[in-house]
């Protein structure tokens, strides 16, 4: 699984590319005291237990919330210097957390489930719409095709092409329409 920054709006991502890129990813102190001013710098609350967010074991922060001079890079691993604090991060507000840190409860999920499912319902009553208006629209051009064939305006010919020419448009402008 791949690990992700706990700094509350991060996207950091610990990948393969990542160390390339200078981006290093640094679990938790086992210290507890430096723990805890970690954990107050992130700032970071827990919603589900209306407090303080408290890291699991394999939680992680990435080197963007430190300093330079943080590091130690007398190393070929980079490291932390001992009882540096994570200090940079974005102003934002408590509210928002990874979306994949904190669930939604089953009632938030059921009215976000039944909001979507009324979109799409909007949605496939408006595809009928269109698929009966183009219905329409094709019944009244053979209808004209008809009439001017009937009155002598255009020949056999033209109206079989007329035919075949409106047939292939309605399908192109269908599929346009579903496409984009």
């Amino acid at each position: 699984m791949v690990k992700c920054c706990s700094a509350v709006g991060c996207a950091s991502r610990c990948l393969p590319n990542s160390k390339l890129k200078g981006l290093t990813f640094h679990v938790f102190p086992t210290d507890e005291n430096i723990k805890r001013k970690w954990v107050l710098a992130m700032k970071r609350l827990d919603v589900n237990a209306a407090g303080i967010w408290e890291p699991k074991k394999g939680d992680v922060l990435c080197s963007r919330h430190f300093k330079k001079t943080d590091f130690d890079r007398s190393t070929p691993n980079i490291k932390l210097k001992p009882g540096v604090i994570p200090s940079i991060f974005d102003s934002v507000s408590h509210s928002q957390e990874h979306s994949y840190s904190v669930m939604d409860s089953p009632k938030k999920l059921k009215h976000k489930l039944d909001h979507v499912i009324s979109e799409l319902e909007d949605t496939k009553k408006s595809l009928q719409n269109v698929l009966n208006r183009e219905k329409r629209f094709q019944k009244s051009l053979r209808k004209t095709i008809r009439e001017l064939k009937d009155e002598c305006l255009i020949s056999q010919e033209t109206a079989k092409r007329l035919e075949a020419f409106c047939w292939d448009w309605c399908q192109e402008s269908i599929e346009q329409d579903y496409i984009s």
